[in-house]
């Protein structure tokens, strides 16, 4: 367990920020002085934000001031469970801009999709959370605090579906086209995210014997409180207070990091073999709503909320397995009445609104048979 992999000295970090903005600015003027159609970057603007964020949150104004340089800062924590979502959402937009390109969905418009979708998920993960907990909340201020419990991943897969939906609707793009698309980065990234989680020590199993259960420590200098399973075993199971490790659990999280693995291979394989738009997502959606509330079984935290005797992953991916196969049996009638209006990824997908801001013909919608 390390939920904090590296301090990094607020100061310094203030001091990167003002260097990195200013010499940013200042290759963009050069830039300029040759060709004065490139335009300015934002980056030095957002550089600008993070070092007012650091200067109001560790120095007690949000005016620079000698005094408020002069005494120390606290250092500012990098915590391995940011750092593995983050690495999740950079693999996921290198993977979906290469899938995009091979299914004929213009990249433009591809990485405005993915951004608005990763932010999306987090928001929705971050409010499925709050849902589930919210007896754990004195105030509303509080449900925006992210130190304060974390997030759900069915609720950033809602979601993150939800703003796909709306961004198709928007441009024009099909929706089983797009969702084909981004469903392998959805599973690589559960699984990159997950070995954060276990890194954290968040969403821990229940006690076991196996050959392969693993113990999570008790307070360090790293965890001053102690894991969340070293803290639920001494609250509710009868572990010794001066205990340096928890009772042998399940390692959920390496269940979950496999199953989002195999299922990234799997998915690849579908996307290879593929006879109709659709069988990508489908395969995600009844993959990981099986093999979710399979794990939950065995999941132990108490953070999970509950739908009558389910905890909320276990219903939610129940009823995402029956929503699924409802899909799959209209797509295979329409499949079977007619093919070509099923193989979407074989037609650029060019948004409308792109194409004529970007001075690029919007693809004709082909012609398709009358039906009977």
């Amino acid at each position: 367990m390390r939920p904090i992999l590296v301090n990094i000295p607020a100061k310094l970090l203030f001091v990167a920020a003002l260097a990195l903005a200013l010499g940013i600015f200042l290759r963009d003027l050069i830039q300029r002085r040759k060709d004065r159609s490139i335009p300015l970057s934002s980056t030095p603007l957002y550089l600008l934000v993070a070092a007012e964020v650091l200067i109001g949150m560790k120095s007690g104004s949000w005016t620079p001031s000698a005094a408020g340089f002069g005494h120390p800062w606290t250092p500012v924590p990098i915590y391995s469970y940011g750092v593995m979502l983050g690495t999740s959402l950079v693999v996921g937009w290198f993977l979906v801009m290469r899938l995009a390109k091979q299914d004929n969905i213009d990249q433009q418009e591809a990485g405005t999709m993915y951004m608005w979708t990763a932010v999306w998920s987090i928001i929705g993960s971050r409010v499925l959370y709050v849902l589930t907990n919210l007896s754990d909340f004195d105030s509303v201020t509080e449900m925006f605090m992210v130190n304060r419990g974390g997030l759900v991943a069915y609720g950033g897969m809602i979601g993150g579906f939800l703003a796909s939906w709306y961004g198709c609707r928007k441009r024009k793009i099909p929706l089983l086209q797009w969702a084909d698309v981004v469903a392998p980065g959805v599973v690589l990234g559960t699984a990159i995210t997950r070995m954060g989680c276990f890194l954290f020590g968040c969403d821990f199993g229940a006690r076991s014997s196996l050959p392969w259960a693993i113990r999570f420590p008790g307070p360090s200098a790293l965890a001053p409180q102690g894991s969340p399973a070293w803290q639920h075993h001494v609250r509710d199971l009868g572990l010794a207070r001066d205990a340096a490790w928890s009772y042998p659990v399940h390692p959920t999280q390496i269940y979950e990091a496999l199953v989002g693995l195999s299922l990234f291979a799997i998915l690849m394989l579908i996307r290879r073999y593929r006879r109709f738009s659709g069988q990508v997502f489908l395969g995600w959606v009844l993959g990981y709503g099986i093999m979710r509330p399979l794990i939950e079984i065995v999941r132990d935290d108490d953070q999970r909320g509950n739908v009558g005797s389910l905890s909320t992953s276990q219903f939610i991916g129940i009823a995402s397995v029956v929503l699924g196969l409802a899909l799959l049996v209209a797509l295979v009638r329409r499949y079977r009445r007619d093919p070509e209006s099923l193989r979407l990824w074989q037609t650029p997908a060019l948004a409308a609104a792109g194409g004529a801001a970007g001075g690029h013909p919007v693809a004709a919608t082909p012609k398709r048979r009358k039906r009977r």
